[in-house]
């Protein structure tokens, strides 16, 4: 089901390769440039993935060969750098979902335009030859890539939508595992939009209530939730249960000294979502665990509403809210 990306190679050394892009602008732009709205600097690149050589016919549980990244410079006063910088990865069920999507594209652009260095991760999506956890071995890849290239004093950021959510948190804690063995920085923050965390979710009778008039292809009903997982981690042996505990780890089936790992964290979940229940018990676990964290839920939302930005006036203010949200969060947190 991943789809097909196609683009020409323009050559570059450092482990990356430049693509050709539309809108490529040069590093440095002319005030007149900047009156036209050129104010960030957006370039595909390739970066190194995990992958190994894969064995006839045993399905991709390891991740890409090289995987594609969407960069989305600001372009600042002279001699000022980004104070952030981030590496986000968008949602789609594990298995759906591009850098075009405004859920990847809009979002990245806003918070560049908040002067964060944005890293937009187009991972391998699950398929029937690719499982878990080579998606989020993915964002895990490019997480440690911009670990090594962001500026010491900038803080590093790991955030994702929905089951983006979900891989940017085990990016994280992949990250910590590194750091703890001596390979480079921690990530200084988390940010989760109405994030997938669990394969059973809690019961909770007034979301239940909320999300009961949606049409059914904005509902997460208990089944549509447990066939996700199951195609996203993949089948035991002779079509059994799947994976064994430890093998692709689901997010909030991790215990809290796992989890204690995670950094500062931010979670904005939709209201009227069926999947609003993962978040906020993911965030009550964190605060079990001692991680600092922060929930709210953006007032009038269904889920996937930064994928629709442009709707409605409504829903364009709604998802700038969200994002509003993160940056401020963040910047709490890089103040200390």
């Amino acid at each position: 089901m991943a789809l097909a990306l196609a683009a020409a190679l323009v050559g570059c050394d450092s482990g990356t390769k430049e693509l050709a892009s539309a809108e490529l602008v040069t590093a440095g732009l002319t005030p007149a440039e900047q009156e036209q709205g050129a104010h960030m600097r957006i370039t595909d690149i390739e970066v190194t993935g995990p992958a190994a050589a894969q064995h006839p016919g045993t399905p991709n549980r390891i991740g890409s060969d090289r995987i594609r990244v969407r960069a989305y410079e600001p372009v600042l006063e002279p001699g000022g750098k980004p104070w952030a910088t981030l590496v986000w990865a968008h949602g789609g069920s594990f298995l759906r979902g591009t850098l075009d999507w405004p859920e990847a594209d809009w979002v990245s652009r806003q918070f560049a335009d908040a002067g964060i260095q944005v890293y937009s991760v187009d991972y391998i999506l699950a398929s029937d030859t690719v499982q878990a956890p080579a998606p989020s071995n993915d964002v895990a890849a490019v997480l440690s890539w911009a670990a090594e290239r962001a500026e010491p004093e900038a803080l590093l950021a790991i955030g994702g939508a929905s089951a983006g959510a979900h891989l940017a948190t085990l990016a994280a804690l992949d990250r910590a595992d590194r750091a703890a063995a001596g390979d480079g920085r921690v990530a200084d923050a988390l940010i989760l939009e109405y994030p997938t965390m669990h394969r059973v979710q809690l019961p909770d009778p007034a979301i239940a209530a909320a999300t009961a008039g949606l049409p059914e292809q904005r509902r997460f009903s208990d089944d549509r939730i447990a066939e996700m997982y199951a195609f996203y981690l993949g089948a035991g042996p002779e079509g059994g249960a799947g994976l064994q505990a430890g093998d692709a780890p689901v997010a909030g089936e991790l215990p809290a000294e796992r989890l204690a790992a995670l950094p500062p964290t931010t979670i904005v979940n939709a209201d009227a979502d069926d999947l609003r229940a993962s978040g906020e018990q993911f965030a009550e676990q964190l605060r079990a665990a001692g991680v600092p964290v922060t929930a709210s839920i953006q007032p009038g939302t269904v889920h996937g509403y930064l994928n629709r930005p442009e709707e409605t006036a409504t829903s364009l203010v709604d998802a700038e809210e969200t994002i509003d949200r993160f940056v401020i969060a963040l910047r709490q947190i890089a103040a200390g």
